[in-house]
């Protein structure tokens, strides 16, 4: 499910820890604060880091409901209220991850989903309604699996929603917030300009407080709340991310 897991090269030689022991650092947060921007740059400041983005499984199960009449018979299912176990239905719609340049990719029926296509805006919003009504107990498992298998040979860091529940034994959990203006104007730029900020800012606090009624924000003992609104680029995010974690939970990540 995970082929290529064990081939990330070309990363900086940042130490992480000490110990030899691989780390999973969780990040989640506000929607459109840039987490997997955030992400990325980050895989590249660490050493033997992998960035495995949760939420892209729930994205693909949604792009490939689109074209597969599986898919859709168990989105009807899941708007009329049933619960749906969400990793048989990625079997049937021929879904599978790999690690390609660090990070996980996604397959349908063997052919790579372009990111932007699981970034979408219908993607995102439709994300939001679905997940809080499927059967998430195998899915977690699934994700949890997911990143053991990847921490044998790396450091990971993870993005998605309910990171808590789903990877109880995580190192860090960094939660990203940002104003909602600064979320819209991203939002805004990301899309191109071609919907309002009007209408993108409702958008926002509508999946916010969808996440918020889900039981999504959950923070533990090891959640570190990082505020990116003054943050000028990706780096600049990323670097106030990485302080926070060597000041607050004490990683030795190198020079």
């Amino acid at each position: 499910m995970l082929n290529g897991a064990k081939k990330c090269e070309n990363v900086k030689r940042n130490k992480m820890s000490t110990d030899n022991k691989n780390k999973v650092i969780c990040i989640e947060g506000d929607v459109a604060a840039g987490k997997t921007s955030i992400c990325e740059a980050l895989t590249d400041m660490i050493d033997n880091a992998v960035f495995a983005d949760a939420g892209n499984i729930a994205r693909a199960i949604i792009q490939a409901a689109k074209t597969n009449p599986h898919g859709w018979v168990a989105i009807i299912k899941i708007l009329l209220g049933k619960k749906i176990d969400a990793v048989k239905l990625m079997k049937q719609l021929k879904v599978t991850f790999k690690i390609e340049n660090k990070k996980t990719v996604i397959y349908i029926k063997d052919k790579k989903i372009n990111e932007a296509k699981l970034q979408s805006r219908s993607n995102s919003k439709n994300v939001s309604k679905y997940t809080k009504r499927a059967n998430t107990e195998e899915l977690y498992a699934f994700a949890r699996k997911m990143i053991d298998d990847l921490k044998n040979t790396n450091n990971v860091i993870v993005s998605g929603r309910d990171l808590v529940r789903i990877y109880p034994n995580l190192d860090a959990h960094v939660y990203i917030t940002a104003s909602i203006e600064s979320r819209v104007k991203r939002r805004y730029h990301q899309y191109g300009g071609r919907y309002s900020k009007e209408e993108l800012k409702k958008e926002i606090e509508a999946r916010d407080k969808m996440h918020e009624e889900a039981g999504y924000n959950n923070t533990c003992d090891k959640t570190i709340k990082v505020d990116v609104t003054d943050c000028k680029t990706v780096e600049e995010s990323a670097k106030k991310v990485l302080k926070e974690l060597q000041q607050k939970i004490n990683f030795d990540i190198g020079e």
